[in-house]
């Protein structure tokens, strides 16, 4: 991808700018920045306003708020304990339960991978320090964070071979990369930190090469692998089978789909003609999994990020594909997840056409009316950001995401919500 300074500067700032340009309303805190749905039925004040929001409403309408579930408290507490081993300096203990997790293929509920939680935790203050250092255009060669880094490495060192650290250390030099990257990139100067993004993702893929061959036994180390893509020459060529690798270790991990299917955008490495392939492929592959869900699951950020992709997309198909995920993961995390997704999706003003949202709105008037028992305020919030690495978003903006799931419900549940306000409904 990054033969040229061109690639970089075209490909990449593609990436990053249509990935932006759905961030900002979730960054202000002041709801989800769309407008109201045709026949929503919120309450007086509501529309636009964070006060008028009312989680009472939402147990009125059998949908109560849930603050803490399972999914969130198990992310959590692996995001906890690799940064508190890391803040310790116990990373030979770290390392052993990185392994123990990737070896056995661990998953929270919902898919999300164990030892990749674990990976985040132990870079997240170091991380978070680039980003923002970053975001106050204050990264220099000489910063201090890079002297963390260097310590990193020199660990990585001293417990070589050992694989799952060597994933952290190389991810911790990827997060500086794009945190080069970016520094250029919010002062429309892309171009100006290349070399230093191109190094950190240098001296990662150097850090993973005595590994190349475990990768293919190993979950964690074949995402970090992928994650790699990014700063590597030629990976057009590659991106295909190093997912197909990744998704045939571990299949019941959606999360690699959805990176596979943001890859296969023409901003990235593919286009639409290859992800709709890969998404049916997919959908091959881990049907003892997911049923025909692979096609999902392979489409669900592509389009929330993408809304030309809609021009490949077979809505009967992704619907009917949703359909077969629930059936085999019929919890609220996952009723929530896609629930938010199609919201997502019916809310924009260009992407599907009338016959693909008449599809998606009957799905998602389904889930919101059959399904959906609870609320789940934190998974609404991440249909804004899209799939990212573990870590970087399982915590954050359930207000904010409950918010819209309430602009969402409200819509739906137009005529329930009008008899809790005592208002008269019109006839069906």
């Amino acid at each position: 991808m990054f033969e040229t300074l061109t690639s970089i500067t075209d490909k990449t700032r593609s990436a990053l700018r249509q990935a932006a340009a759905r961030a900002p309303a979730r960054r202000a805190g002041r709801g989800s920045g769309r407008k109201s749905e045709p026949g929503s039925a919120l309450a007086p004040g509501c529309e636009g306003d964070p006060a008028g929001f009312s989680a009472a409403r939402l147990a009125q309408l059998g949908r109560p708020l849930r603050d803490q579930t399972r999914e969130l408290a198990d992310c959590q507490a692996l995001l906890d304990r690799g940064r508190d081993l890391a803040r310790q300096e116990r990373w030979e203990a770290l390392c052993a339960e990185v392994a123990a997790a990737d070896a056995r293929r661990g998953a929270t509920v919902a898919g999300t991978p164990e030892a990749e939680l674990l990976a985040a935790g132990a870079r997240s203050d170091l991380a978070r320090a680039f980003e923002s250092a970053s975001s106050a255009g204050a990264l220099s060669r000489g910063h201090r964070m890079f002297a963390g880094l260097q310590a990193l490495d020199d660990i990585a060192a001293d417990l070589a071979p050992d694989p799952g650290c060597a994933a952290v250390v190389a991810l911790s030099h990827m997060d500086a990369g794009w945190a080069w990257y970016k520094q250029g990139w919010r002062r429309g100067r892309p171009e100006q930190h290349v070399a230093a993004f191109r190094s950190s993702f240098a001296r990662a893929e150097a850090i993973l090469a005595p590994y190349t061959d475990a990768a293919a036994g190993s979950p964690l180390l074949a995402s970090t692998h992928c994650a790699l893509l990014a700063g590597q020459p030629g990976a057009e060529r590659q991106v295909v089978d190093r997912y197909e690798t990744l998704i045939g270790l571990a299949p019941g991990m959606p999360g690699h789909m959805r990176a596979f299917g943001l890859h296969l955008l023409p901003c990235w490495f593919g286009s639409y003609e290859a992800l709709d392939l890969a998404a049916r492929r997919m959908a091959a592959v881990t049907g003892e999994t997911w049923g025909s869900g692979g096609y999902a699951w392979v489409w669900f950020d592509a389009l929330l990020q993408d809304p030309a992709a809609f021009a490949a997309l077979d809505a009967g198909y992704f619907v009917e594909a949703i359909d077969d995920i629930l059936r085999r993961h019929p919890g609220q995390h996952m009723v929530n997840l896609f629930a938010a997704c199609l919201s997502q999706l019916l809310t924009r003003e260009t992407g599907p056409d009338r016959s693909q949202r008449r599809l998606l709105d009957k799905m998602r008037t389904r889930l919101i009316r059959s399904d959906m028992r609870e609320t789940h305020g934190w998974v609404w919030s991440l249909t804004d950001i899209g799939y990212a690495t573990p870590g970087s978003a399982h915590v954050g903006g359930a207000e904010i995401g409950a918010r819209q799931a309430w602009e969402a419900l409200s819509t739906v549940l137009a005529r329930e919500l009008r008899r809790i306000q005592g208002q008269p409904s019109p006839a069906p």
